[in-house]
């Protein structure tokens, strides 16, 4: 994705992760692990908050309380 398209929040994440990895001394690999774990774990969540919004929406309570 070109970095134009990119949404600022993922632009300043992004950025803030190579800081970090690079202050603590990670090698190119290391940092490219750590950015690919913190952004594939935000994701995911993102998801899954998105889809007990949606099911919250649709049925009005709590998709893991009704478990």
């Amino acid at each position: 994705m070109p970095e134009e398209k990119k949404p600022l929040w993922l632009v300043q994440l992004v950025g803030k992760i190579n800081a970090l990895a690079e202050e603590v001394g990670l090698d190119d690999d290391g940092i490219s692990r750590f950015r690919e774990f913190i952004i594939g774990t935000a994701k995911a969540q993102y998801v899954a908050g998105n889809n007990a919004g949606i099911y919250w929406a649709r049925h009005g309570k709590n998709k893991a309380a009704g478990a």
